[in-house]
């Protein structure tokens, strides 16, 4: 008896202890149209964030699922969501979690309602803290979501979040948006954009950062009398690298709609946005990805672009500085990196009809101090999605120019235009022409970018219709010798099932690891300094008795490989590589499906 008392009276004080967490809780616009009566709360041990949620979590998740979360930034960057409480509500109520920045408060007060200045010491969030807003937020809910008895618990996604926001509160969710924060699945920004030259937020965030984006995103702005709207629609011109949606209300201006019976207008097009990203309502596609196909949003002008853009998304979640240069043809393309400081993953993938399976994770060339993206990655990723195949670019980190020339070993002799045709030469070349040290530290970067590229690819292969022992290296140039280095420095569970080289000799010493992949080479005769070194690798493959193919080009046949398909050269023999490397993937069947 006493055992049951004492268990009785944990019960009890654990869950007064829980009910006391909730400070506050009040329906506010009835709970919103959606199935699910929302509430406005705010809880104990989450100081400075008000919550906006279905009054039932645990009804609303059995329907539903677990919950996406959105992250909401206030107007001004005010610390109270309460001028926007009736969007946020209307929102939760079609199933949404919703985590907006600012302490409790039911009514408008300006007095209280100061704006968190960017030098704020006694704030423990501020503006352009971004990451702790994230963190903070959803570390929080990620713990609610696992403490038995509690409202939240196993009710929320914390991995499937939009960060969103109005005016100020925008650029914070524009911000969120830049982290790489791989739970962040999309981007809404209301009323808002990015100052073209100087602005009161420049300290928060640049034009520049918008290439930073790794999710789709939606721009929500009003019409003239928006003060916005040209900042917007600036950031829309500019992104061409994720899909973006430019959705116009004309007839309102900066204040919108929020503050009307449902959130109004605005309320509706955000909820029906986070439908499409976040619980994959293919119903709301053609509204945004084919707004000409049809658009039931009266009064709403949509034009939307990048859709059919690759996935991009960054290698590391630490922060990391930005220095690239971005250099694109007269159409927008981008046709080459410099300065890389923060790698990223470009995924193209197959039609779902033809994937095949494998998957080729390529790294561009450029002498390691920039990378030809147009013609040494997007080129052949169509090229090999038309056949089934997965291409994977990897943007990795570069010098910030040529290399020290006090890294090359002299005794060995400079490196020099040499071709296969000089027999003397062939005989004593080794597998890396550019003599250079090991140990390099900014070789070792693109190494582990590589095999850090490799352990993503692995780890998301089911997503992307991958067969993670189907999975191959290729690169062109430097980035061939990135590729071979990066598999001698493989670990087992990181080793490619196939490695291809364009023209590139190693960067570093090679020893021909024990479970190397198979290997197939192509170079021709007359590219300077690489064709010898080229041969030297495929003989330190055969010697190793790893199975390996080597193309070498006759003479004067047009300079580099270049692209696959159409973009080729087909009048060079060279032209044909493509077709050569992909009859040797069909011979040791890396094209057949599973």
């Amino acid at each position: 008896m006493n055992k049951f008392l004492i268990t009785l009276a944990l019960v009890i004080a654990g869950w007064m202890n829980i009910q006391a967490q909730t400070k506050h809780s009040v329906v506010m616009d009835d709970g919103g149209s959606g199935p699910y009566k929302a509430v406005m709360t705010d809880d104990a041990s989450l100081p400075g964030f008000t919550i906006y949620r279905p009054d039932d979590l645990q009804s609303a998740s059995k329907v539903e699922g677990a919950l996406p979360v959105v992250l909401f930034g206030n107007g001004g960057c005010y610390r109270s969501s309460q001028p926007y409480a009736k969007f946020l509500t209307e929102i939760a109520s079609h199933g949404y979690v919703l985590m907006a920045v600012g302490e409790w408060r039911t009514e408008q007060d300006p007095d209280e309602a100061k704006i968190w200045e960017l030098d704020d010491e006694k704030s423990s969030l501020k503006t352009n803290d971004a990451k702790s807003l994230v963190n903070i937020a959803l570390n929080w809910l990620e713990k609610e979501n696992q403490r038995t008895g509690n409202e939240f618990y196993q009710t929320v996604n914390t991995q499937n979040v939009a960060a969103m926001g109005y005016s100020c509160g925008g650029v914070q969710a524009l911000l969120m948006g830049t982290l790489g924060e791989k739970r962040i699945k999309t981007v809404v920004g209301m009323n808002t954009g990015i100052f073209k030259e100087e602005g009161p937020l420049s300290g928060m965030i640049q034009k520049a950062d918008l290439q930073k984006l790794s999710t789709p995103i939606i721009y929500m702005l009003g019409g003239e009398a928006d003060d916005a709207a040209p900042n917007g629609r600036d950031d829309f011109k500019v992104i061409n690298h994720v899909p973006v949606v430019l959705a116009t209300y004309p007839s309102v201006g900066h204040l919108a709609t929020y503050q009307d019976h449902q959130g109004g207008a605005f309320g509706q097009m955000a909820r029906t946005w986070l439908d499409y990203q976040l619980k994959g309502k293919k119903q709301y596609e053609n509204l945004f990805r084919y707004s000409d196909k049809g658009n039931d949003f009266e009064g709403w002008e949509i034009t939307q672009k990048g859709f059919d853009h690759p996935l991009v998304m960054r290698l590391y979640n630490a922060s990391m500085p930005n220095e690239e240069v971005v250099k694109t043809n007269d159409i927008g393309e981008i046709v080459n990196y410099e300065k890389v400081t923060d790698p990223t993953l470009t995924i193209s993938l197959p039609d779902a009809d033809k994937a095949n399976g494998t998957a080729v994770i390529i790294c561009p060339g450029g002498a390691l101090v920039s990378l030809s993206w147009q013609s040494e990655f997007q080129d052949i990723a169509r090229w090999l999605n038309a056949r089934g195949i997965a291409a994977i670019g990897l943007k990795y980190r570069l010098r910030k120019g040529f290399p020290d020339m006090s890294k090359v070993d002299t005794t060995k002799g400079m490196p020099r235009r040499i071709t296969v045709t000089e027999f003397t030469e062939i005989k004593n070349a080794n597998a890396n022409p550019s003599v250079l040290k090991g140990g390099d530290p900014e070789i070792d970067n693109a190494l582990n970018d590589a095999l850090e590229a490799m352990k993503i690819v692995k780890a998301h292969a089911k997503e992307w219709r991958i067969d993670e022992h189907k999975i191959g290296f290729m690169g062109y140039s430097a980035g061939g010798g990135v590729v071979v280095n990066a598999t001698v420095k493989a670990t087992p569970e990181l080793m490619p099932a196939f490695l291809c080289s364009l023209y590139g000799p190693a960067l570093d010493d090679v020893v021909v690891p024990q479970n190397a992949p198979k290997l197939f080479i192509g170079v021709h005769a007359d590219h300077p300094s690489v064709a010898a070194g080229c041969l030297a690798l495929f003989m330190e493959w055969k010697k190793a008795g790893v199975d390996a193919e080597l193309h070498i080009y006759g003479d004067k046949t047009g300079g580099l490989f270049g692209g696959g398909g159409p973009e080729a050269d087909k009048n060079t023999p060279n032209g044909s590589w493509q077709e050569a490397f992909y009859s040797w993937l069909v011979a040791n069947g890396f094209t057949k499906k599973n």
